[in-house]
């Protein structure tokens, strides 16, 4: 079964190699005959795509441009190293990587480059972790305030009951007060309408 090959944008390329995307597409326009039709024949240039080979071949090409080589002399010696020839390029270049390396230096900058992201990825975690935790805690400190407010309402509350409750029972004593002097004076009148009338009685039937 064949294997699917992988393709890179353009951006993550760019970041592999710590260049600008302006950077790359320059490399890409010069040295477009030792990389993949992909990366060369987009429409858009922004569209273009990267496979693994084409990330060995510019980081070869970032290392001999890092010796001050020109374009031409990089051309050159990417030819030789593509025909297996590298020995005749060796006068050019101070410290050469060997090609048995290459794959090996791009296999280790994307290994670092995934764990640069996975340690951004950790700090962004941890950032947003220290951030639910100082909401939760504003949080917890508003519902305190809050629960010390409500308690404080529930006594003015309670106290106002009790208040009411008092001046109410206040009033019922006032009104069974007042009941019972008017019975009162309702059962003195009776009896002095009753006295009257057994003196009249008498008084009568005396005459």
């Amino acid at each position: 079964m064949p294997e699917t090959t992988r393709y890179r944008q353009l951006q993550d390329v760019a970041s592999r190699l710590d260049i600008s995307a302006s950077t790359l597409h320059r490399w890409t326009d010069e040295f477009a005959e030792f990389l993949s039709p992909e990366a060369v024949s987009a429409e858009k240039k922004q569209s273009r795509r990267y496979t693994d080979q084409d990330l060995t071949a510019l980081i070869t090409i970032k290392g001999l441009m890092s010796e001050g080589l020109s374009y031409d002399q990089v051309r050159e010696h990417l030819s030789k190293l593509e025909t297996g020839n590298p020995e005749s390029a060796g006068d050019e270049v101070s410290s050469e990587p060997s090609l048995a390396l290459v794959p090996a230096v791009a296999f280790m900058t994307d290994t670092l480059q995934n764990v640069a992201d996975s340690q951004k990825a950790v700090l962004n975690s941890q950032a947003a972790n220290r951030e639910l935790l100082g909401v939760v805690l504003q949080d917890n400190f508003n519902l305190k305030e809050e629960n010390k407010r409500l308690r404080e309402r529930m006594l003015e509350l309670e106290q106002t009951i009790n208040q009411v409750r008092r001046d109410e029972e206040a009033r019922r004593e006032m009104l069974r007060a007042e009941v019972d002097s008017r019975l009162q004076d309702i059962r003195h009148l009776v009896m002095l309408q009753s006295r009257s009338g057994c003196l009249g009685g008498l008084f009568g039937g005396g005459q």
